[in-house]
């Protein structure tokens, strides 16, 4: 099994993460022969404009343990979605992340 310190090594193995933001997630696609198949999501909630609650994530079992989740979960405190607003997290992954990297959280 591989191991993903960056998203170029996980895209090296036709792994994508897209902002779905009509869906209000981040969403990681493998490419196969014939389809782009969903394998995680790091879904939020938006409360209002001023807080963006991340409060599911999830990666297929297989993919566990590849560090795919920490990248989706860097992707998704530090994507476009946030802006301005404060981050919240429900989700126990998202929460056990951010006591992991506080930097994230740092705004200038």
């Amino acid at each position: 099994m591989s191991r993903y310190l960056d998203e170029d090594q996980a895209a090296a193995d036709d792994l994508r993460i897209v902002h779905e933001p009509e869906q209000h997630r981040y969403a990681v696609y493998r490419r196969t022969a014939d389809e782009d198949r969903l394998v995680g999501e790091a879904h939020y909630s938006l409360l209002g404009d001023e807080v963006i609650d991340f409060d599911h994530t999830l990666v297929l079992p297989e993919l566990r343990g590849t560090g795919l989740s920490g990248l989706l979960a860097r992707r998704a405190l530090t994507g476009d979605a946030i802006g301005e607003r404060r981050v919240n997290a429900s989700c126990w992954f998202i929460e056990g992340y951010l006591a992991r990297h506080p930097e994230l959280l740092e705004r200038e």
